[in-house]
């Protein structure tokens, strides 16, 4: 989650730069996935491609995807790439194209991000929000890969800011709708959502099942989300000049059933229950105890490890790895054992084959 929300943070910097009226810029935070990816592969909309990903990064994919374009096979076999929490674009109907049906981002787009516009985030909403893609400076790598490899990969974007459970259910949907077996490899909170599905779905449905940084057990990360302490929440707030990152918290991220289902369960060894509303502190943004007491029932809702699965886990990066209540709030204990976002202790499952890197 940390890499996906940096290179958000990063591309939403060099968008606000340019300010509202730019045009070079616009076109790919707006277009669809696989525009992106042919324009990659042929040199249009370079300028637009350059400021998105960065110019290393472009120079990269641009290689990646002329070569994935020449050596595009039919009939591989069938991957679905499911990103982390936040790495989706989210977008609604806009007033100019609501009569033609056309979308426009707002997750993320930092012009929209400044006008004080993530509000529309919040749950429940009448505003129709949507996914309309990955973001694709996180993801379009290994999908060009495994393009290269041979693979039909496809990613599956989602609202992340619902729960796992419905989240699943739509995941198990779509696998059961392509009428053939496949692997899935996912981020994150993807991964929480690929082991719902695969517990709804007969076996020959999932070949593989690769885990890429998933919080197993939980994270601190969300914590963090829900205080509006979390270093990405805070970037954000540098962009939005109406809210403050403790407005932020409580008004949008504390609204999403999502992020609480990434919490920690009580257990040994835990210094606190975060799925106690009376345990977190009276002071500042505060959760929601009727998201809290729904977490334990829709984790339940996983599927246990079994042959098919693999987890590649991150480590050597300053992660929090415990929390504990104190006077004034919550205080966070740090270690390197863990990917910055998801401890290794909690990313780990039994009988999880796993790789560090």
């Amino acid at each position: 989650m940390k890499r996906c929300n940096t290179a958000a943070i990063r591309a939403a910097k060099r968008r606000a730069a340019k300010g509202p009226g730019a045009e070079v810029p616009d076109w790919a935070f707006h277009a669809n996935d696989k525009a992106v990816c042919d324009a990659l592969a042929t040199g249009r909309h370079g300028e637009s491609l350059r400021e998105y990903f960065g110019t290393p990064a472009y120079k990269e994919l641009c290689v990646l995807a002329a070569s994935a374009k020449k050596l595009k096979r039919a009939g591989g076999p069938r991957v679905l790439i499911i990103p982390g929490i936040m790495g989706s674009r989210l977008g609604g109907s806009n007033r100019r194209g609501a009569k033609t049906g056309s979308r426009s981002v707002l997750w993320i787009d930092p012009i929209r991000i400044g006008a004080g516009r993530l509000t529309d985030l919040k749950l429940p909403s009448a505003k129709s929000i949507r996914p309309m893609g990955v973001l694709l400076f996180s993801y379009a790598r290994l999908k060009l890969q495994l393009d290269i490899a041979g693979f039909d990969a496809m990613f599956f974007p989602y609202d992340w800011r619902r729960g796992i459970d419905e989240l699943g259910a739509a995941l198990a949907s779509t696998i059961a709708a392509g009428g053939k077996p496949v692997m899935l490899i996912a981020h994150s909170m993807g991964g929480l959502i690929a082991r719902v599905a695969t517990k709804r779905l007969p076996k020959r449905s999932v070949r593989k099942l690769i885990l890429l940084g998933t919080p197993n057990r939980g994270s601190y990360a969300p914590v963090q989300a829900l205080r509006g302490t979390y270093p990405f929440v805070r970037k954000l707030a540098r962009l939005d000049l109406r809210h403050t990152p403790e407005q932020l918290a409580q008004r949008v991220f504390c609204t999403f059933p999502g992020i609480y289902q990434l919490l920690p369960p009580p257990g040994p060894g835990s210094k606190i229950d975060l799925l106690d509303s009376g345990r977190w502190p009276r002071v500042g943004p505060k959760p929601d105890a009727t998201l809290l007491a729904r977490v334990a029932a829709v984790r339940a809702l996983l599927a246990a490890p079994d042959a098919r699965m693999m987890h590649i886990v991150g480590v050597n990066r300053e992660t929090v790895v415990a929390v504990r209540r104190t006077a004034t709030g919550f205080e966070y204990s740090l270690s390197a054992n863990g990917d910055g976002t998801v401890p290794v202790a909690m990313a780990s499952l039994p009988r999880l084959k796993s790789y560090l890197i």
